[in-house]
């Protein structure tokens, strides 16, 4: 006798097709939040070095702006940072005083109209560059200057001052083949160099010069009286650590939001798997409630038919594994269901964090959610198999 047909000609359909909604829905929001977890974690330690650095400066408020406040870091609270758990190591940005820079540049024979803006010269130790090149170094007496230019300013000027002055825009290589006039002007006299960017950097928003160079111009053209540093990078085992951000918010300390981008993301995806995994469960315990209330309901309408085997000799756990035959293909559907709409699902969230946040995420589905959605399925089988032969065993001892 074919038990499967019991289920087929059950009043309570209404019921195994909720409980096989429920199901999908609870399954892909919990495959969508390990997925989505696995993905962010694996592309923030992906971009992670062995050591991660932070630019930190002061807040800017009315009390600066009218000269009662320095926005500069004290000795103490230099050291204070030192002592700080997340600080590795940190180094201090030094700065010009009291000259001025004019960069001039000109570009005979072509379409680059003469380009000059005043400047400023600041250097840190090389260890905290995240550029290396063999260029970076300038000795006494020679006229060439190596200099570090951040990424911001090159697309500063391609993308507003290029376009607002009918100019063309200018590659990382042209503009590494040009040398630039720095026209020093101090209390001490005026002096030209000539500069050439050596490379670009991501990590510091500042023209870089070597340091024995800024040493130079502050002590022959300028006020070599040190000042108090206004921003300090430090490095850190890991930028997502959220003392750093608690930190910088109890001293007023601020940092370009971008650098705790890794962070910001992953409390993000942290707030978002605890939210889907409690949701994902309930709807779908609810679910297998339900899938448990239909196995018994069909149970209960084939009691004939089942005791009717029991009686020619069959076993219960024959006959539980024969009702069971429905329910692998219920979840085997719920499974190929959930799966094509989490592919779905991730195609688009790549694309959104690809193009929102400049962060690029694994193409692939995680092995850990393969892992997760074959185990509730598992546990589905599981308890239906416990629920359906529960009642048969009962019946076969009575009849007994």
């Amino acid at each position: 006798m074919n038990l499967e047909k019991a289920f087929r000609r059950s009043d309570n359909k209404k019921i195994l097709i909720l409980s096989t909604v429920g199901t999908i829905i609870g399954l892909l929001l919990l495959l969508i939040a390990v997925q989505v977890y696995s993905d962010i974690n694996q592309a923030i330690e992906k971009q992670e070095d062995s050591d991660q650095y932070i630019v930190i400066k002061k807040e800017i408020t009315t009390l600066n702006t009218l000269g009662l406040k320095k926005a500069s870091f004290s000795k103490s609270e230099v050291e204070e940072l030192k002592e700080a758990s997340f600080v590795n190591d940190l180094a201090s940005f030094k700065s010009g005083n009291g000259f001025e820079v004019l960069v001039v540049m000109s570009l005979e024979g072509g379409n680059y109209p003469p380009f000059s803006s005043l400047a400023f010269f600041e250097s840190i130790p090389n260890d905290f560059i995240d550029v290396k090149t063999d260029n970076w170094k300038w000795e006494i007496g020679s006229q060439d200057v190596p200099i570090i230019l951040p990424n911001t300013f090159l697309d500063a000027y391609n993308y507003g001052i290029a376009p607002s002055m009918g100019a063309p825009q200018a590659s990382k290589e042209l503009i590494g083949s040009v040398k630039f006039q720095l026209r020093i002007s101090g209390e001490k006299g005026n002096v030209t160099f000539f500069g050439k960017v050596v490379d670009f950097s991501d990590r510091v928003n500042s023209i870089l010069v070597p340091e024995n160079f800024l040493n130079f111009l502050n002590e022959n053209y300028g006020n070599n009286t040190p000042n108090n540093p206004s921003r300090i990078i430090i490095a850190t085992d890991n930028k997502t650590n959220p003392v750093i951000s608690t930190f910088l918010k109890e001293h007023h300390y601020e940092t370009n939001k971008e650098q705790l981008k890794e962070s910001l993301i992953k409390q993000l995806a942290s707030g978002l798997f605890s939210f889907l995994i409690v949701i994902g469960g309930v709807i779908v315990s609810l679910a297998a409630l339900l899938f448990l209330l239909y196995g018994q309901v069909v149970v209960n309408k084939s009691e004939k038919e089942i005791k009717t085997l029991l009686l020619l000799g069959y076993q219960w756990q024959t006959i539980t594994k024969s009702l069971l035959i429905v329910f692998v293909k219920i979840y085997s559907i719920v499974t190929i269901i959930s799966f094509l709409l989490l592919f779905l699902f991730k195609s688009y969230f790549d694309f959104w964090m690809l193009h929102k946040i400049d962060l690029e995420l694994s193409n692939s589905i995680a092995v850990i959610t393969y892992i997760i959605g074959l185990a509730f399925i598992l546990l589905f089988l599981t308890l239906n198999y416990l629920n359906i032969g529960k009642s048969i065993k009962k019946w076969q001892r009575l009849l007994k």
